[in-house]
């Protein structure tokens, strides 16, 4: 994220989400959830345990705050260790 460049002409609006990219990763904020995605591979093999994954994950809650205070610590496990960097130049 430190070091994308977007032009401004095509952004409309920028949100801070707090894990709002979960279960994926955020280059240097936290890794990806792989045990997440293997929960989801597990419910999407039978129909009824699909519709349960979904009801809980997707729209069994409010919005992402009810969401990450779910995932409890596993979140913060996934939370990456701290390494700056220097800043980059881009001969602007």
């Amino acid at each position: 994220p430190n070091r994308t460049l977007i032009p401004g002409l095509v952004v409309d609006a920028v949100v801070h989400e707090p894990w709002g990219c979960h279960p994926s990763f955020v280059q240097g904020y936290y890794d990806r959830d792989n045990d997440f995605y293997v929960d989801w591979r597990d419910a999407r093999r039978e129909p009824a345990d699909f519709q349960r994954y979904l009801d809980e994950w997707v729209f069994g809650v409010r919005d992402r705050a009810e969401y990450a205070a779910r995932m409890g610590s596993r979140l913060e496990r996934l939370r990456a260790a701290a390494r700056p960097c220097p800043p980059v130049s881009y001969g602007y």
